[in-house]
């Protein structure tokens, strides 16, 4: 290969770029990313940068000379498999089109588009420039409502009641993630949100959005006839991949984009996909996946990478997901996906520091701990193993003793 371009150059797409040399291509590599400000790490997005705890250039990841990439800033359009071209915008609005011999396609996810009316003071936050846009308003702001009871809501809830403001969350479940993990996880979070001033409005959807004559949020109307006021509102209503520039390829792109078990984009001749865009058949649980997590995306990115130098493991990309949020100074953990798990064993239901395993037919799925710390990582070899339940609870208990 002659030419490689990297569509996307956030975190999946920097781990493919550093795989790419390490593992001895010398040829022209080229990014490209309609985010100006990349690669910077994305989940302070929602933590660091919005409280301003974080500046700018703290988040930066810098792009190492070893690298010897060349950037495009600027959108995709477009692309052609049988010349192998992809098209796009520069940032200054002149088109561009350039060949490649090898592909990575690392272009992530947006915010789900808002279906309310656009008025100043009501954010999505997915990007730098989301977080400072609506750090500016926060701090004016005293009331704020959040639309979504997900991670990225309730992340902003806490560096909200962090900087004093009144914060209501709106979540459409009975309770705060508890689809992803459960009743009593979810309920240890959402009271530990509550202690710290947060206020829920349960089983609840948004109607409409008012605001001022100036064009400002003003009011927050439920669908059970209840309003909220507001000056500042967060629409966290979750992600959608950025495939808009993929729709005419003929690629499945539905739910992401379709990849096997290697990354190999289904349909394609040397394109790999790698990172949230990527929904690919994870061998450890038998099934197509796509995972939004820092850690699955740089692992993704650097197998991705060895799949085109032909260095990969054959057996393909086996990941057991971990991620992290950290509210109110406590750090929330998970290693694996619970997706159609039939038990939740509690093995600590101390409220500040809750660990809970979750298994389908007496087989362990995943893992999620609520202060856990680094112990939590003693268990991502009984995930990848499936341990029978005894196993895990023998472990748990192991860790637990104390030090002769």
């Amino acid at each position: 290969m002659k030419t490689i371009v990297i569509a996307g150059s956030s975190v999946a797409g920097l781990s493919a770029a550093r795989e790419l040399r390490q593992g001895g291509f010398g040829g022209r590599l080229l990014t490209v990313d309609r985010d100006p400000h990349v690669p910077y790490r994305r989940p302070e997005v929602s933590k660091g940068l919005l409280s301003g705890a974080l500046p700018a250039g703290k988040v930066a990841m810098g792009w190492a000379d070893e690298l010897r990439a060349e950037r495009i800033s600027g959108g995709l359009e477009g692309l052609d498999l049988e010349r192998r071209t992809i098209r796009g915008i520069h940032a200054d609005g002149r088109p561009f089109a350039e060949q490649y011999d090898g592909l990575v396609i690392a272009t992530g996810t947006m915010a789900r588009p808002s279906p309310f009316a656009k008025l100043g003071g009501v954010h999505s936050l997915r990007t730098w420039a989301d977080s400072h846009n609506m750090r500016g308003d926060l701090a004016e702001a005293q009331r704020v409502v959040i639309v979504g009871g997900g991670f990225i809501g309730l992340e902003v809830a806490s560096v909200a009641r962090k900087l004093g403001k009144e914060v209501t969350v709106i979540e459409p479940m009975e309770a705060p993630l508890v689809h992803i993990l459960g009743q009593t996880f979810s309920a240890a979070l959402q009271a530990k949100h509550e202690n710290e001033g947060v206020r829920f409005v349960l089983g609840q959807t948004v109607r409409e959005l008012e605001g001022h004559a100036s064009g400002s949020i003003r009011r927050v109307h439920l669908s059970n006839g209840d309003s909220l006021d507001a000056d500042v509102v967060l629409v966290a209503i979750g992600s959608v991949p950025a495939v808009d520039w993929l729709l005419d390829s003929s690629l499945d792109v539905e739910r992401g984009l379709v990849c096997d078990t290697t990354c190999s984009v289904a349909g394609t001749e040397d394109v790999v996909a790698a990172g949230d865009i990527a929904l690919w058949h994870n061998p450890l649980y038998e099934r197509l996946m796509r995972v939004e997590h820092w850690t699955n995306a740089v692992e993704q990115g650097t197998y991705a990478a060895k799949r085109l130098l032909g260095t990969h493991d054959a057996g393909g990309f086996v990941s057991a997901p971990y991620f992290w949020s950290e509210q109110y100074g406590s750090r929330i953990q998970s290693i694996g996906s619970n997706l159609g798990h039939d038990q939740a064993v509690v093995l600590d239901d101390d409220p500040e520091r809750l660990f809970v395993a979750y298994l389908k037919e007496g087989r362990l799925l995943s893992v999620a701990g609520m202060a856990a710390g680094a112990s939590i990582f003693q268990f991502r070899n009984l995930v990848l193993e499936r341990a029978p339940i005894h196993d895990v609870t023998a472990h748990f208990a192991s860790l637990r003793q104390p030090a002769s």
